[in-house]
């Protein structure tokens, strides 16, 4: 019996047919282990990693804080923990970790800005706007004294740079008076000499011009440092003495001259 052309073609292509799915998936696997091979080799490492945004802190502070080096695979690498990790430290606000070619590991920093020295008559430590403490102040740096009441002392808490904490009340906390730094312009907050917190948490400031401010409580920081500035500034422009600025009521705020 004869067979057709087209049906001993058809018996031909079977086979191969057949055999096209599984040469298929054993290509689909040999790619896959040979990219994860690839990915797990020196091949993925980091051939360069690059620090931006430190003052306080060393490049090298920071390559460590992030446990990264030049044999991190930067396929595996985990931005997220790795700056959550920097930002564990009391001088880093914010961190980004990114990964830039060819295979750079690019680290982004922006340290906080120590706006005054607390003091509480037992130690002396620098602290950021949010009340952060930055460390030991072992070297003072140019910018106003927080004093504090001799109530508060310290805890015992060691910093990562040795300084330690201070177990403050909720009235006697630096916070108030580091906040209140914070929201003032540049240049008025470096004519503050000293802050001082009272027991009450109200707190009063003495000005490198001499001027005397009662600032209140901790309430509306924004708010007092710019009735503040508007006064300060209204006595330069019209010659007139300032002797002391009330802005614990920064809505109304009251002001004293020089007899």
């Amino acid at each position: 019996m004869a067979i057709s052309t087209t049906l001993l073609a058809e018996r031909i292509r079977r086979p191969v047919v057949a055999w096209r799915p599984g040469v298929v998936g054993l290509v689909a696997v040999a790619a896959i282990a040979g990219g994860f091979f690839l990915s797990r080799s020196s091949f993925a490492h980091a051939r360069g990693i690059e620090v931006s945004g430190t003052d306080h802190l060393s490049r090298s502070e920071i390559i460590g804080l992030a446990a990264v080096s030049k044999a991190t695979n930067v396929l595996w690498l985990d931005d997220g923990s790795i700056e959550r990790s920097l930002e564990t430290h009391p001088w880093v606000a914010d961190a980004e970790v990114h990964v830039g070619l060819p295979a750079t590991i690019r680290i982004e920093i922006v340290e906080r800005i120590p706006v005054a020295v607390v003091s509480d008559g037992l130690g002396r430590t620098l602290v950021a706007a949010d009340g952060t403490p930055l460390g030991a102040a072992t070297r003072i740096p140019d910018v106003p004294t927080i004093h504090l009441p001799m109530a508060g002392g310290v805890d015992g808490r060691a910093w990562p740079d040795g300084a330690t904490a201070f177990a403050y009340g909720a009235r006697s906390s630096p916070r108030g008076a580091a906040a209140a730094l914070g929201a003032m312009d540049p240049e008025l907050r470096a004519d503050v000499v000293s802050v001082r917190v009272l027991v009450d948490g109200t707190m009063t400031m003495r000005l490198g011009s001499g001027v005397h401010v009662r600032y209140g409580d901790r309430a509306a920081p924004g708010a007092k440092a710019q009735a503040l500035e508007r006064i300060l500034a209204w006595g330069r422009a019209t010659g007139e003495p300032v002797a002391s600025v009330n802005v614990a009521s920064p809505r109304t705020p009251a002001v004293r001259l020089e007899p």
